[in-house]
């Protein structure tokens, strides 16, 4: 797949999060579709910040991304692998290329945007029999749920 000469292209970030078989996801409040938390790359970020500035905004929760971080030398840095790479159009002319990350929780916070009826955790199952999530979405939340 190729996004077309003159269409936009957002970099994305988000992580999917499994504890005791079960995968976090939310209820998009503009989509209302399930999806994994996660938002746009903003400027002077990674896209690994991206992924835990995401999570503790719309869930509470603070993370740290699975993988390791290696420093050099030279000023330059690897960053955790994501476990998924997406690229998907949005609309006609607009594309998403959304790296996906792995997270486990690490704290809680109090304050966050989605309320607890928005936020739920799907057993595999669930997951394979919901009507309102995207393919990919389902895809990578079974995938995350095999690998982890």
């Amino acid at each position: 797949m190729k996004v077309p000469k003159d269409a936009d292209r957002d970099f994305t970030a988000g992580a999917y999060i499994v504890k005791d078989g079960r995968v976090l996801l939310l209820n998009h409040k503009k989509l209302d579709m399930w999806l994994q938390p996660g938002g746009h790359v903003e400027e002077g970020e990674t896209p690994t910040e991206t992924a835990k500035r995401e999570v503790l905004e719309e869930t509470g929760h603070e993370i740290s991304i699975v993988g390791s971080v290696e420093e050099y030398g030279d000023g330059s840095t690897d960053l955790p692998e994501p476990f998924n790479v997406n690229l998907h159009r949005i609309k006609d002319g607009h594309w998403h290329l959304e790296f996906q990350y792995m997270g486990k929780i690490t704290g809680r916070v109090n304050d966050y945007e989605y309320s607890e009826e928005d936020i739920e955790w799907f057993s595999k199952s669930e997951i394979e029999e919901l009507d309102d999530i995207p393919e990919n979405a389902r895809r990578a939340a079974l995938k995350a749920l095999e690998k982890y």
